[in-house]
């Protein structure tokens, strides 16, 4: 009897580790941003526009500055947070301004937080730090 006690103890826990072993990492992976938008320079002047966004070279797979009041500004990173290693794991801004969505999986984020609103995507979108200083856009890693 003790035998079959150490055979199920060990059968659980091997169970248990292998469980934890196999889950796809389904994390953004880290990349270094530090970025400064100038909003003075004429392609940058309409981000100053509530409600406007742009497309920036930078972090996993681009990213999204959003402003949500003149002088309070959202910066996401476009990789999707279902199957971020997915190479079509991108966002896109759909045609309301209000929304980011993956043609892959379908997963819809809202941009005034980075939320998910619908989809299978578990997590948030990757949200970067901003400062605003003299109309220039930092952007940062907060992590």
């Amino acid at each position: 009897m003790k035998h079959l006690t150490k055979i199920t103890f060990f059968l659980i826990l091997f169970t248990f580790f292998f469980n934890f072993s196999c889950n796809k990492d389904d994390r953004i992976p880290y990349v270094y941003v530090n970025s400064q938008v100038y909003l003075n320079s004429g392609i940058f002047q309409d981000l100053k526009i509530a409600g406007n966004w742009m497309y920036l070279s930078g972090g996993a797979r681009g990213l999204i500055v959003f402003c949500v009041y003149p002088e309070e500004y959202l910066v996401f990173d476009r990789n999707c947070t279902f199957e971020p290693y997915n190479d079509s794991a991108r966002i896109y801004v759909d045609e309301t301004n209000m929304f980011a969505v993956c043609k892959h999986c379908e997963s819809k984020f809202n941009l005034y937080d980075g939320s998910v609103v619908s989809g299978d995507a578990k997590y948030w979108l990757l949200q970067y730090g901003t400062r605003l200083e003299n109309d220039i856009l930092y952007i940062y890693n907060t992590y």
